[in-house]
């Protein structure tokens, strides 16, 4: 019985050394893990930062000249904006499956040649309130990652009650929120450092 206890207990010793050794390298594992997933979002994020959705346009109305269709539309609708037609590498419909006759279009991703293109487009995008082309509604998003777009969706409540205050803010890339106030420019990494600013200069 003794000997068969210290066998016992000896077993048990390595089992928690084996076990430590393992946690170790399962802590490692999980850092290495988060900082590749976190590269491989930023290369995600980076290869879209020239695409621009642009949503409300019927399915196939682009015909089978997309490129040609939208550089027609962007050259229409930003007239002088624009010194030439843009440059486009490509544009296809978003990857979802073909939707049904009640359902709305996929967007269209349209592929900038030039990323200062690609933002003047934007910038135009914004100034105005109502798009409309050849009697279709249309607006231009930035084209992020499934990841990215969540992050920068947590901010909406926040975005929401300083546009309420007027209080002016705008997004900084990849998902961070700057809001001038009192002549005091303030940058938030998430939303919870941003809604305790906001009860803090606001608690009514």
């Amino acid at each position: 019985m003794e000997a068969g206890l210290s066998e016992h207990s000896d077993r048990i010793t390595q089992l928690e050394h084996d076990v430590k050794a393992l946690q170790s390298k399962l802590t490692s594992t999980e850092k290495e893990n988060t900082a590749l997933k976190a590269n491989i979002e930023d290369l995600i994020s980076r290869s879209k930062r020239q695409n621009v959705r642009l949503v409300g346009l019927p399915e196939d109305i682009e015909g089978k000249n997309a490129r040609e269709y939208v550089t027609n539309l962007l050259s229409e609708l930003l007239g002088d904006c624009l010194a030439e037609p843009p440059e486009l590498d490509r544009i296809h419909r978003s990857l979802w499956p073909k939707p049904c006759a009640d359902e709305p279009p996929r967007p269209l991703i349209i592929r900038f040649h030039r990323y200062v293109i690609k933002e003047t487009v934007m910038r135009w995008s914004k100034s105005q309130k109502d798009i409309s082309y050849k009697g279709h509604k249309i607006k231009m998003y930035e084209d992020f990652s499934t990841e990215l777009a969540r992050k920068r969706v947590a901010f909406n409540k926040i975005k929401s009650l300083l546009y309420k205050q007027g209080v002016r803010f705008g997004m900084l890339y990849p998902a961070r929120l700057r809001v001038s106030y009192n002549g005091v420019e303030w940058i938030f990494d998430s939303p919870e450092a941003a809604e305790s600013f906001y009860q803090k200069n606001f608690p009514n």
